[in-house]
């Protein structure tokens, strides 16, 4: 069959579909990076916005992995509120009506199914039905398939009404195979140097790892962990947000900075930012589900005080807020960091066991090896998601010669693998 490729990226549905016979006859994406990487790779332009989408060739399929951004909750979350990108889902409907293609494949982030309670997928869903098809979702994962890699997103399957048929579409069953992310990963002798941490970095790492060694083996760690409320004391109800200056006065502020030990500064700002970033950049009262995180902090310092001591607590104080903060999601695994892999993220050091990866992103939150003590390379990302770019099946597929665009490009795309076997779940039901 032949297909459309709509804010194609670097061809994660082109890659899926072309090795199972169906051929692409246009695709777009406005990321001028992305869209030279998929001419590279496929020989087929895709300068184009969707906007200016126009007298298309004929076609059977209709694959788009429309902006995730406003339904993420990564994001904004103003859905079809964001004019720059949720309406983008209304460009899809335009070509459709004027189409009618046989299928639609379509992709997007799981918060889609929820975003503003269920209505924003629900508007999405009576479009697509009022246009003449059936519509069937389901929420998948590469590694549920066998890929060392957790990213769960919406997947939609629609059928023009005249190819569907009584019965359901059935998406692929999950096969759970054991994972293990040394399965895609390079000859460490082969890696160049610019991947391996820098010795600030591994100094870090270490700090941390002397905090979870020390702490006493029948105690969990709380997660998150937030250090910046160790010791602390300052009170949680009352004086928040502590940016208003008419909600507490300056004095009141440097009083209890004093009670924890803390020499404040006499400008407002200055006062304020000696609190914890979490609590000086509130706008509003702290929630319920902060206030907990931050008591269980506090409790969980005054049990585990005297085996990690001040000097650690005091050297971690000098660290950037980001690395201020840890989480240990390896449950009752080796409490040892450079046995698992880490991933640095806003919300902190992230510690997960080494049989898969949590899902990239387009943001700079590369996975770290931790036995390794590198970062992964764009080519095991690459791999990670299923592109051919050891060339396996055919052409081997080019990455970026800038590292960052490929990072940014592969935790854009959708996996090859969990495309490909829905397609061919839609091959089975439109052929009986």
């Amino acid at each position: 069959m032949k297909f459309i490729d709509l804010f194609c990226g670097i061809g994660g549905f082109h890659s899926a579909l072309s090795q199972l016979g169906h051929e692409c006859v246009f695709a777009c994406d406005i990321d001028k990076d992305a869209a030279t990487m998929y001419e590279l790779n496929f020989g087929i332009p895709a300068h184009e916005d969707i906007r200016d989408c126009v007298n298309l060739p004929e076609f059977d399929i209709l694959c788009a992995g429309f902006p995730c951004q406003p339904f993420s909750k990564s994001g904004s979350q103003e859905g079809f509120n964001d004019e720059t990108r949720g309406t983008l889902f209304h460009e899809i409907m335009r070509i459709i009506s004027i189409s009618q293609p046989k299928i639609l494949f379509l992709e997007n982030v799981p918060n889609l199914k929820t975003h503003d309670d269920g209505n924003t997928y629900k508007v999405i869903k009576e479009s697509i039905e009022n246009s003449g098809y059936k519509l069937w979702s389901a929420i998948l994962s590469p590694h549920k398939f066998g890929t060392p890699q957790i990213r769960k997103r919406l997947f939609m399957v629609a059928i023009r009404s005249d190819f569907s048929r009584q019965i359901d579409f059935e998406f692929p069953r999950e096969t759970n195979e054991l994972t293990d992310v040394r399965s895609i990963l390079d000859n460490v002798k082969e890696i160049p140097k610019k991947y391996f941490l820098s010795q600030e970095i591994i100094s870090i790492f270490d700090t941390w790892n002397e905090f979870i060694k020390n702490i006493p083996k029948t105690l969990k760690p709380v997660s998150p962990l937030w250090t910046q409320d160790f010791g602390m004391s300052y009170p949680l109800e009352d004086i928040h947000p502590i940016s208003d200056s008419h909600m507490v006065s300056n004095k009141k502020l440097i009083n209890i900075l004093v009670e924890d030990g803390i020499i404040p500064l006499k400008n407002r700002l200055d006062i304020v930012n000696q609190f914890p970033p979490y609590i000086s950049s509130s706008k509003i009262e702290i929630p319920n589900w902060k206030k907990t995180f931050i008591l269980k902090n506090r409790e969980f310092w005054k049990i585990t005080s005297s085996e990690i001591g001040q000097d650690w607590l005091s050297k971690v104080r000098k660290y950037n807020h980001t690395f201020q903060k840890f989480e240990w999601q390896v449950g009752d695994g080796e409490r040892d960091i450079w046995k698992h892999v880490i991933q640095t993220r806003p919300s902190g050091i992230r510690v997960k066991k080494s049989n898969y990866i949590p899902a990239l992103v387009a943001m700079a939150q590369i996975p770290i090896i931790g036995w390794q003590k590198r970062k992964m390379t764009p080519k095991e990302c690459a791999r990670v998601q299923n592109f051919d770019v050891d060339g396996f099946k055919g052409k081997q597929y080019q990455l970026s010669a800038s590292d960052s665009v490929s990072y940014k490009q592969l935790g854009n795309s959708v996996d090859v693998k969990i495309t490909a076997l829905i397609m061919k779940k839609i091959e089975e039901y439109v052929r009986c």
